[in-house]
């Protein structure tokens, strides 16, 4: 019975954070292989679910779990950059398309933990709750973050 409770939770936990999930493997993965990075980071979400003590935020869990695992995944399956790809609507605005796919493309440039740190800032967290996630200090996120920021202008100004 105990099991079946815990599963129950733990699905309902993954269901209402799905998106935090896809997102970062959309992030992270190559062209083709977001559902592999998605089972990864399910995963490795089960065999920790145990040691979740709820001292955080469930997204705050989700989220780390999910970027140390494409992070890790990406280290042992692809050494070499990995290049982002977005489907993005063709009803979408032309010009907008356009825009998204150099910001993704500026994105993708990044280390991984700028594009965690950039990911998180775009998804409106405070720097308090990126250095959760992250495992950073709070200072550190604020310098790495604005390093970020000026490495995409240089890049979007190049």
């Amino acid at each position: 019975m105990e099991t079946q409770t815990k599963k129950q939770r733990f699905l309902d936990a993954v269901y209402a954070n799905r998106n935090i999930i896809y997102k970062v493997c959309y992030i992270y993965a190559p062209k083709g292989m977001i559902e592999d990075y998605y089972q990864e980071v399910l995963c490795n979400l089960w065999q920790s679910y145990d040691r979740f003590e709820g001292k955080s935020k469930p997204t705050t869990w989700i989220y780390r779990i999910a970027l140390y695992t494409c992070i890790s995944f990406i280290r042992r399956k692809q050494p070499a950059l990995i290049s982002l790809s977005f489907d993005i609507s063709t009803d979408e605005d032309p010009a907008l398309k356009e825009r998204l796919e150099e910001l993704h493309s500026v994105i993708n440039r990044l280390g991984h933990i700028d594009r965690a740190l950039i990911i998180l800032w775009l998804d409106g967290y405070a720097y308090n709750e990126i250095a959760e996630i992250t495992g950073l200090t709070e200072s550190n996120v604020a310098v790495k973050l604005m390093r970020a920021k000026n490495k995409i202008k240089e890049m979007f100004n190049a």
